[in-house]
This record gives C-alpha cells, sequence and structure tokens, in this order.
C-alpha cells in the first residue's frame, strides 16, 4: 500500500498516466478539481478562489493579507483525509508539496517536450500552435511563482521526486508500468511510523483549516500534532498607537487579547475528532 502523486506540467499526459496508475494498481484517484469541490462543501468558499489558490501566483493584496495560504489549508485538508486511506494516486499541480515528508508516497514528476505539449493542446482545443505556446509558457511560469512563493521551492527540481519520467520516451502505458513497479516497493510501503504521520499531519492541517475558516480574528497559526498532542502557535497582528499608551495598559490589552485569543481558537477546534491534549502559544500584538 502507498500513495502516489504525480505532478506535472500542463498538458504534459500527467492525468493519463495516473489514471492508468489507478487502473493497474485498484487505487483511486484523486484529482485537484476534487479537492476543489470537497472543499467548497466543507468550507463554503466559492471554486473559483479555491482554484485561484492553487493555480495561481499570488498578489500583492494576497500576500499581505495571506488569503492563499488559508485557501491551500482547505485544500490540503481535504488531501490528507484521503490520504489516511492509502491506496491513492493523486494529480494536481503542487501535490508533492501538499504530503511532505511521508515515507510510503512515491513523488513522481512528469516532463514532456514543448512540442508534445503544444500538439496535445491544439488536439484539444483546436487552437493555433502560436496561442498554445504562449498558453503553456504562461502556465509554467505561474505554477513556478506559486510553489516559489508558498513552499519557496522551484518545482523543476528533481530532487523534490522520486521518479522523473519523459513522456516523450513511452508510452502512457509503459509510463504506468514503471511507476506501479515502483510503487510496491518496500521502500514505499505503510510503517506504523509512516502512518503515523499521515494521521498527525491529518489533524493538524484540519485544525488549521478550521482556525482559518472560523476565527474572525487576524492571525498567523502554526499547527503541529503528534498523537493527538497538538501545539498550536497563534501570532496576533500588531496594534498601531494611536497616541502616548501607559504601558500598564498596553500589558493588560495584550493579556486581555491573549485571553480572548484562547477562547476563539478553542471554540474553532472543539469536535475535531482525535485530539488529545492542546497547548496554545499565543504571541500577543506588539505595538508599532
Amino acid at each position: 500500500m502507498s500513495i502516489i502523486t504525480i505532478s506535472r506540467g500542463c498538458f504534459s499526459h500527467g492525468k493519463e498516466v495516473a489514471e492508468k496508475v489507478g487502473s493497474i494498481l485498484g487505487y483511486n484517484v484523486l484529482s485537484r478539481e476534487t479537492l476543489i469541490e470537497e472543499a467548497n462543501q466543507v468550507y463554503h468558499v466559492p471554486e473559483k478562489e479555491l482554484i485561484k489558490s492553487i493555480h495561481d501566483a499570488p498578489s500583492v493584496l494576497e500576500r499581505l493579507t495571506r488569503g492563499r495560504e488559508q485557501y491551500i489549508s482547505y485544500i490540503q485538508a481535504m488531501l490528507l483525509e484521503h490520504a489516511k486511506k492509502d491506496n491513492l494516486v493523486y494529480h494536481g499541480h503542487g501535490s508533492h508539496l501538499l504530503l511532505p515528508d511521508i515515507s510510503h508516497v512515491l513523488n513522481v514528476r512528469i516532463i514532456a517536450d514543448m512540442a508534445d505539449r503544444i500538439a496535445f493542446m491544439q488536439q484539444i482545443q483546436n487552437i493555433s500552435e502560436k496561442e498554445a505556446m504562449r498558453y503553456i509558457t504562461a502556465e509554467d511560469t505561474n505554477r513556478s511563482r506559486w510553489a516559489h512563493y508558498l513552499y519557496k521551492r522551484d518545482i523543476t527540481d528533481p530532487h523534490l521526486y522520486d521518479m522523473i519520467i519523459n513522456i516523450n520516451n513511452m508510452n502512457i502505458g509503459d509510463a504506468a508500468q514503471m511507476i506501479c513497479y515502483a510503487a510496491q516497493m518496500d521502500s514505499f510501503q505503510v510503517t506504523p511510523e509512516s502512518r503515523q504521520a499521515v494521521s498527525d499531519l491529518a489533524v493538524g492541517s484540519r485544525i488549521k483549516a478550521a482556525i482559518e475558516n472560523t476565527c474572525k480574528t487576524d492571525l498567523k497559526v502554526t499547527v503541529t500534532a503528534s498523537k493527538g498532542n497538538i501545539h498550536i502557535r497563534a501570532e496576533a497582528p500588531s496594534i498601531r498607537k494611536t497616541g502616548y499608551t501607559n504601558p500598564k495598559t498596553a500589558e493588560y490589552v495584550k493579556e486581555t487579547m491573549k485571553q480572548e485569543i484562547s477562547e476563539e481558537l478553542a471554540a474553532a477546534i472543539a469536535g475535531i475528532p482525535d485530539i488529545k491534549n492542546v497547548v496554545y502559544e499565543i504571541v500577543p500584538p506588539s505595538y508599532s
């Protein structure tokens, strides 16, 4: 049993390879579109916004408000719920970055020559060669900027993948067979430790998504989980001075906000299963 992520540039036959792998192994095949639909249903965020979050390079406003990270947390939470069941093939942009540091995840990158990608797009959408090239080039640039901003990673870096397959040198069936063979190696089988790692990530991501979706206070939140023991670090925004502030008053405001934030976080995660103990680390607001 394993999880397979298939990353690819647009029109590189990644979807077709993923579906073939799922058919051979009998694994569930999950796409980005399915995750977006599920996140929309659970967190009630317009699909248009979710699509932008996992597709477009973030705007200046989104960088300031961290709106992009909020929507990504919803999609990651949905993906990890599927990952807990194993036997999964997920294909989509940034797929390998949403499931970090899990030993039974096989990360695959499908690459194809630009000429082949252009021809494939023309075949599907009946557009000119120039239009196809313009679209694919823009898409590649956008995806690169997306990954660099959110994860500080270059998605073309071969070190991010366990396998890189040049689809121009083989057919879809052969590429799928190579992936299936690798997925059944001992290196990518589930262990108690790797299963726990998925469970911890799933709980942590669900908590973070619930906080992002529920809390009204603008917080920068980090969640770590270990066997039901949860650590939530919440950093409050700075408070702008409007004049002279008495130190005692400032301290009182900080302590009051810390208490209010702790209560808000507790309410947001109430009812989430697999939580045994929660430690809150509230970074109080500073005056600017």
